[in-house]
């Protein structure tokens, strides 16, 4: 697709890279119903954030997703425990999600915008603005997942 720099990557991280990282975990945590503890989360995310270069690598379109759902299954098993098959189930319906909601608003609001998909995926500012619908969906649904885990929890407790 577009070869992306050193440079494109790192001024990306603070637009979509971090904070789309940080939803992620915050929504896998919750479709595991692990408590959203912060210092756990922060370690996943950070090291997706890291993990995200390999946009960098040269390798075939679409792999680069494959490598970060991986890695991310990968570092929730780590920091928490779970097992990896529950940890692939929660981040392939995150995944899912992203992919249902992009299908959704991606176009519309691209021709609303006016701008070329060449211009979007060129600056990381656009694509962190672009990101932000899914983004807050992952956030909206992970906290009101959470309520609900430690609601059942409370009743369990009972």
């Amino acid at each position: 697709m577009f070869n992306e720099t050193l440079l494109d990557f790192l001024r990306g991280v603070p637009f979509q890279d971090l904070p789309e990282s940080l939803v992620m975990a915050m929504a896998v945590f919750a479709f595991l119903r692990l408590p959203l503890e912060g210092r756990k989360i922060a370690l996943v995310a950070l090291l997706q954030t890291v993990t995200n270069a390999v946009r960098l690598l040269p390798i075939a379109f679409g792999m680069h997703t494959v490598i970060l759902t991986i890695s991310l299954a990968f570092y929730v098993r780590m920091v928490t425990g779970v097992r990896i098959s529950r940890a692939f189930w929660a981040v392939i319906l995150c995944m899912l999600i992203v992919l249902g909601l992009e299908l959704l608003y991606f176009i519309p609001l691209q021709k609303l915008s006016g701008l070329a998909y060449e211009e979007i995926v060129k600056s990381p500012v656009l694509r962190g603005l672009f990101s932000l619908p899914y983004e807050v969906t992952l956030l909206i649904l992970a906290l009101v997942k959470d309520y609900y885990n430690r609601k059942a929890k409370e009743q369990a407790g009972r």
